[in-house]
């Protein structure tokens, strides 16, 4: 089950959330017909809060007997309770000027207990009951409970509580007693919504949620126990995940043709007859298609899955003109190894880049996955090139060196575009640190510097592209296999609507370039300063290197186009024109039918027992720790 009852009171455990109790109550007003009161209600989360009890029981009075119900909200209301009631109590009169008589209109007129009228059931605004109580009727069209509310019978209180757990409420309640003289039932509290619509729901969500509702604070261990067993019946157990995954990626296939899938099995059962899951791989027709409109350049990482299998998730994103990213390609490993990168990077050129010339690949340096890069030809000269993350290259220099000075010159020094600052900060280096000036003396300045680059990098200088993805899909890094890769079609899906509307409205506008490019473009009108720089417009660089890396004019480039009388919006890279990022998202996915029209898969999947993590007690330590 999802749903993780409340606590209903001190007494009870906390499994379980609000009831409602119907008691007997002695005192009411008589009334010739048989009126049920009920006593509080939560609109929000069905009738009744923490504690709710509805009492009846026979009145004495000096007119016939009556049964009159009343909805209470805690135990010391309660009329059972010794100090509540006594038996003087219910044998005496009601006082005169507890129930005032209303003011007589002529003289035939013939005093009337007010409960002993017939009118419809229309909401009342003031009804004077014992117990300074406010009473009012019960509304069938709007089918909202109230503290205070009047019903006729047992039956239409019952059909008026189920109608406002229908209508309003929206959660299940579970009857725990029924009699003639009282009708208990519990309310459940659910998870099961909160974590179908944000995968990141987490166990302080939980926690949070039900104090919200209830006010009270439930266990991190049962918090986590609800959380678990919602997972497990909005996305099922990875074993069973597993076993599903390639009928869904099939299903993916079928409605979107062009969907690339890709299998590595580790090996195959001979007594079952499946195949024991290594490495998948699965890319989106329409990611595809929009990589040719979006800079040169693709961002490659890796992260853990937080699941009870040591499975990885590699991704591949890229940019569009607008600065936003795009998911390319994404696998499942068991590890992060050599021929697992390799293999990733295979599928990779085969069938995203597709020979594509001029690629830059960035990443880590990792030694396995540069070694595999080195055997791939679509990221080695003279078709490609690859790069690393300069946060990377910080972080690791840090790491040895163990300064932060000198992790900031770092910083400085692969970030300069112009090569007499990359030079200056370099001797500063030296200066200060012998040891931290040959630790980057090794590294190939054409990998890490901005100065030495080329104008390959496109101004990208970290995997933030990457890392990107991971953060969004950071929650669905807990769900099983299956979970995972919906949430990444979703997710995607989501990206391309968003974005095709926007590049729509920029059209409408008549924007000849993508807003964030075309801020840049804007952004200065001359240049200043003293130094001396060298523009080629036929070449479309100038020495201070900004325009080779942005493939935007710099600002002494717009000082030369406004002299020669040349365009400068026509001397911009063509990925940031608008009509390349209207074509990155111009295409659009086919909805996944439910899953009784799914065809069955050529093979049957299994996972591999043998990569399961070693469990601890306590909880599992999941924050990164920066250097």
């Amino acid at each position: 089950m999802s749903q993780q009852w409340g606590e209903a009171n001190p007494q009870m455990s906390n499994q379980w959330g609000e009831y409602m109790t119907l008691l007997a109550t002695p005192g009411l007003p008589s009334c010739s017909n048989t009126d049920y009161l009920a006593g509080t209600s939560n609109p929000d989360y069905g009738a009744g809060t923490s504690n709710t009890d509805f009492g009846a029981e026979p009145t004495q009075s000096h007119t016939p007997l009556s049964e009159n119900f009343i909805l209470y909200e805690n135990d010391a209301e309660d009329p059972t309770a010794d100090s509540f009631v006594n038996e003087s109590d219910e044998a005496s009169e009601p006082d005169e000027a507890e129930y005032p008589i209303p003011p007589e209109d002529g003289p035939d007129h013939v005093d009337i207990n007010f409960f002993e009228q017939t009118f419809p059931e229309i909401p009342a605004d003031s009804v004077d009951v014992p117990n300074l109580r406010y009473a009012k009727f019960y509304n069938k069209s709007e089918g909202m409970l109230d503290k205070g509310m009047l019903f006729k019978t047992k039956e239409e209180l019952v059909e008026a509580v189920q109608d406002h757990s229908i209508r309003h409420a929206r959660r299940e309640y579970y009857v725990t007693e029924s009699s003639k003289t009282k009708w208990k039932v519990l309310y459940k509290h659910s998870t099961e919504g909160h974590v179908k619509c944000n995968p990141s729901y987490g166990i302080k969500h939980v926690i949070q949620n039900v104090k919200d509702q209830t006010g009270y604070d439930v266990p991190c261990q049962k918090a986590w126990y609800s959380l678990k067993m919602a997972h497990e019946i909005i996305y099922g157990m990875w074993e069973s995940s597993v076993r599903k995954l390639p009928k869904y990626l099939g299903v993916i296939q079928k409605y979107n043709p062009g969907t690339i899938v890709e299998w590595k099995h580790k090996g195959f059962q001979q007594s079952t007859g499946k195949y024991v899951m290594g490495y998948v791989f699965w890319a989106f027709k329409t990611c595809i298609d929009g990589l040719q409109f979006c800079r040169k350049i693709i961002s490659v990482d890796g992260t853990h899955l937080y699941t009870k299998y040591k499975y990885k998730l590699l991704i591949a994103a890229a940019m569009d003109g607008n600065q936003q990213v795009l998911p390319l390609a994404f696998a499942i490993v068991d590890e992060e190894t050599y021929p697992s990168r390799k293999w990733f990077l295979q599928q990779l050129s085969r069938h995203v880049i597709r020979g594509r010339r001029g690629m830059c690949l960035i990443s880590d340096r990792h030694g396995e996955l540069i070694k595999a890069v080195r055997e791939g030809p679509d990221f080695v000269s003279p078709h490609g090139v690859h790069r690393y993350c300069l946060r990377h290259v910080c972080s690791n220099f840090n790491s040895i060196i163990k300064n932060v000075v000198l992790k900031d010159l770092c910083w400085q020094a692969g970030s300069e575009y112009q090569l007499r600052k990359f030079n200056r900060i370099i001797e500063e280096i030296k200066k200060q640190s012998v040891k931290a000036f040959a630790y980057l003396d090794q590294i190939n300045k054409e990998k890490w510097t901005v100065s030495h680059d080329g104008g390959w990098r496109c101004g990208i200088l970290t995997i933030n592209m990457s890392e990107c993805i991971n953060g969004v899909l950071k929650g669905a890094r807990r769900l099983p296999v299956s979970a995972l890769v919906e949430i990444t079609l979703e997710r995607t899906v989501h990206y391309f609507r968003v974005r095709a509307i926007k590049g729509h409205k920029m059209l409408q506008n008549n924007q000849l370039h993508a807003q964030q490019s075309a801020s840049v473009v804007t952004r200065r009108q001359t240049g200043h300063g003293m130094n001396t720089h060298v523009v080629k417009i036929a070449n479309r660089k100038c020495s201070c290197g900004k325009w080779n890396q942005f493939g935007i004019p710099c600002s002494h480039a717009q000082k030369v186009c406004g002299a020669y009388n040349i365009s400068v919006a026509s001397m911009v890279k063509d990925y940031y024109d608008l009509m390349a990022y209207n074509n990155t998202y111009s295409k659009h996915f086919e909805p996944v039918q439910s899953e009784d029209y799914w065809d069955d898969p050529n093979f049957q999947l299994v996972h591999d027992r043998t990569i399961r993590t070693s469990t601890r007690p306590g909880r599992n330590q999941t924050t990164r720790i920066h250097n």
